[in-house]
């Protein structure tokens, strides 16, 4: 119940279909080429281990996120992050989680559903790392540097989206092309490695947390997340494509 940030590059066609019909978005969120409508269905064995470690393992989660994001999961949960560790809000978890379900099997298709390769990047838990690196503040702000693992425009009304961590976020060609020289830049890299900084960093509770024991392989984490990322973006340029990304 980590949560994880993924991009998907997405023609523009696509781009226009989902904006159209922003529960499509969810399609390219998961693990295969093809999505059957029982996808997620749980077994009664996993059903019980939700409940039995899926608060402690939440509140974890929610314990190392930012304040504000924190207080918006609670409420989606209707659970604050000390009850969790206590071990309340299992069945409240599985809900949400077969609500998820039920709504991706709805929106499916054999259109939607049909085997079409997407190039995708997940940062893992290292995209907010990657975030800090790259602007010096915890969520995006007015600088370009700033959008490109926060920003974008939301698709949909709904404020928590598929995964409970927020709507999915797109950027369209044009803005990927930009995204994609700026990354590129020569000064861009050393300067996030002189931003690395875990002491700032545990202040802002940057997720997923720093030790200063681990600080060295930590910076090579997030650098190499960097260049994986700045890399995507470059890919997607050059192929005129868009980006769809979500936390997860």
């Amino acid at each position: 119940m980590s949560m994880n940030a993924t991009f998907v590059q997405v023609e523009g066609k696509e781009l226009s279909r989902i904006q159209a019909d922003p529960f499509l978005a969810e399609t390219l969120f998961q693990d295969g080429p093809t999505m059957p409508p029982v996808f997620g269905a749980l077994t009664k064995t996993l059903e019980d281990r939700v409940r039995a470690v899926g608060p402690q393992v939440m509140a974890d989660a929610l314990s190392r996120l930012d304040p504000k994001i924190r207080q918006q999961l609670e409420e989606r949960l209707g659970r604050t992050t000390s009850a969790l560790a206590a071990g309340q809000g299992g069945d409240t978890i599985l809900k949400l989680m077969e609500e998820s379900r039920l709504r991706l099997a709805a929106h499916l298709s054999p259109r939607t559903s049909s085997a079409v390769s997407h190039t995708s990047l997940s940062l893992d838990k290292a995209w907010h790392g990657v975030h800090y690196v790259l602007c010096g503040q915890s969520e995006p702000g007015t600088t370009l540097l700033s959008q490109a693992v926060l920003g974008g425009a939301e698709m949909g009304d709904d404020d928590e989206g598929f995964s409970g961590y927020g709507p999915a976020r797109f950027f369209t060609v044009a803005e990927v092309a930009e995204l994609g020289r700026t990354l590129s830049r020569p000064e861009v890299e050393s300067e996030a490695a002189r931003r690395f900084d875990v002491v700032k960093m545990s202040e802002l509770k940057i997720y997923p947390g720093w030790r200063i024991s681990e600080a060295e392989s930590d910076l090579e984490w997030i650098m190499d997340a960097f260049r994986r990322l700045r890399d995507f973006y470059s890919d997607a340029a050059s192929k005129g494509r868009a980006i769809v990304t979500c936390l997860v």
